[in-house]
């Protein structure tokens, strides 16, 4: 076993996908002891003068609900491996992927090279490029 915990960051995104399929060959081939799935989604907002104005409640519903379905589908790949677990989380993804990652004690985090961020990456950097910057463990980028 070369890593007892490795911790996979998954968004849906094809390159989230790739990082899934590697973290899983290597439970799959004793090289990691446990695997969690983590998904984070996060509530657009609006900044504006002296307030911050959130998404209305029926769209959070609808965004928890898209990442329930996005993450169910995640379970299903891990299903066969006996220490693997999802996570379903709200927040900043890589601040709330490096905490979740500390918490659990992950000695591995695995992620997607790019994700579904558009021009929320480009404004506020990629958050595998925050993940790289920023983790106590090693981060492997999957492209």
């Amino acid at each position: 076993m070369l890593f007892s915990h490795a911790v996979v960051a998954f968004d849906g995104s094809v390159q989230s996908w790739k990082a899934l399929e590697y973290a899983v060959h290597l439970a799959e081939n004793g090289q990691a002891e446990s695997l969690s799935v983590v998904h984070v989604y996060s509530f657009p907002y609006l900044a504006v003068p002296d307030a911050v104005v959130y998404a209305p409640a029926e769209l959070q519903k609808e965004m928890y609900d898209q990442a329930s379905v996005l993450i169910d589908e995640a379970a299903k790949r891990i299903e066969h491996l006996p220490n693997a677990r999802t996570e379903l989380m709200q927040g900043s993804p890589a601040q709330s992927l490096l905490e979740y990652a500390d918490k659990h004690q992950a000695s591995l985090i695995v992620i997607g090279s790019r994700g579904l961020g558009g021009i929320r990456e480009f404004m506020m950097g990629s958050v595998s490029h925050n993940v790289v910057q920023h983790s106590a463990v090693p981060v492997l980028v999957v492209k």
